[in-house]
């Protein structure tokens, strides 16, 4: 799954005392606003993506040029050029270090991660949140390792808060936008469907297994997962089998019976209908596959339904004293 600000899921390396006020180039860096505050524990753990790699090499930059690049290009400008410097510098498979190109490799190393920094806030809707000013302060200081102003668990809180009200509010504005197109079914627990092809069979009831094809997305439009593409990575041929019944989200249990076999349609799902506030933990890669509060956009063909245990066997009873 496609994941944005993956800033935000590093851990944090380093303890910090929880000063609210250091220097900065002589100036006293005081963060009186949970903005303030926001800003630099951001900009301080993007820095922890650099230093925090395991890479020796790494710290033979200059931080003060990986600082500068970051600040001149906190826009939506991809710095032209710098993966190809990056690669001189580290070697095409970024296990070299050519000290020619250390102080040109440092500056672009910055810059990249500026305009990654400022893409994703846009496109998360979350750019009037930060002053980048504060961001840049947070960056250096993190690159340096004196990020100090915040301690970790604060930040981990911060940063927590932070992608939860983005990703409601993500998730309000794609339901709003989807319940005005044309055609649009919207009921009133705010789910949406769209009927992108009408299906000519009859539909499944609340308790039937079901099989279907699936596309799933998040409110920005990125794929977080497609049935399509496991079939192709697996080798598989069938499609994926599901009860409607305890074995899916509220939301597709409420909405699968108002679509028809043969269909294929687009679904929106508000979080309470989804994965709540818990959203779903990857043990396996030790990341939220699915953000608390996150709102899903599906494509969904509904191939075939049929009464419940005739597609999903129901399992056998573990023997007593067995199981969890």
């Amino acid at each position: 799954m496609k994941k944005l600000l993956f800033l935000f899921f590093i851990p944090l390396l380093f303890v910090s005392c929880g000063d609210d006020a250091a220097k900065e180039d002589g100036e006293v860096v005081d963060l009186k606003t949970e903005k303030d505050r926001l800003s630099y524990v951001l900009g301080a753990m993007n820095a922890k993506t650099i230093v925090g790699t395991p890479d020796p090499n790494i710290a033979r930059l200059d931080m003060e040029l990986v600082a500068k690049g970051f600040s001149e290009n906190l826009s939506d400008s991809n710095p032209d050029g710098c993966e190809e410097s990056l690669k001189k510098l580290f070697g095409p498979n970024f296990q070299d270090f050519n000290e020619a190109y250390a102080k040109e490799g440092a500056e672009c190393l910055g810059r990249l991660t500026g305009y990654t920094f400022y893409r994703d806030l846009v496109k998360m809707n979350g750019k009037s949140h930060i002053d980048m000013k504060m961001a840049v302060i947070g960056f250096r200081q993190g690159l340096l390792k004196k990020d100090t102003l915040v301690s970790d668990k604060e930040k981990q809180e911060i940063v927590q808060k932070f992608i939860s009200e983005l990703t409601k509010e993500s998730g309000d504005k794609v339901i709003a936008e989807a319940k005005q197109h044309p055609g649009a079914q919207v009921f009133n627990n705010n789910i949406v469907i769209e009927v992108l092809k009408d299906g000519k069979g009859g539909s499944p009831t609340p308790t039937d297994d079901v099989k279907i094809e699936y596309i799933l997305m998040n409110a920005m439009g990125d794929t977080m997962q497609s049935s399509y593409e496991m079939k192709k990575m697996t080798g598989s041929t069938e499609s994926v089998a599901l009860q409607l019944k305890g074995g899916v989200i509220p939301g597709w249990t409420f909405a699968l019976p108002k679509m028809k076999k043969g269909g294929k349609y687009k679904l929106y799902v508000p979080w309470k209908l989804a994965y709540g506030a818990e959203g779903m933990y990857n043990p396996q890669t030790q990341r939220m596959d699915i953000q608390p509060y996150e709102t899903l956009v599906f494509i969904i063909d509904l191939i075939d339904y049929a009464p419940n245990g005739v597609f999903v066997k129901p399992q056998p009873a573990m023997p007593q004293g067995q199981g969890f």
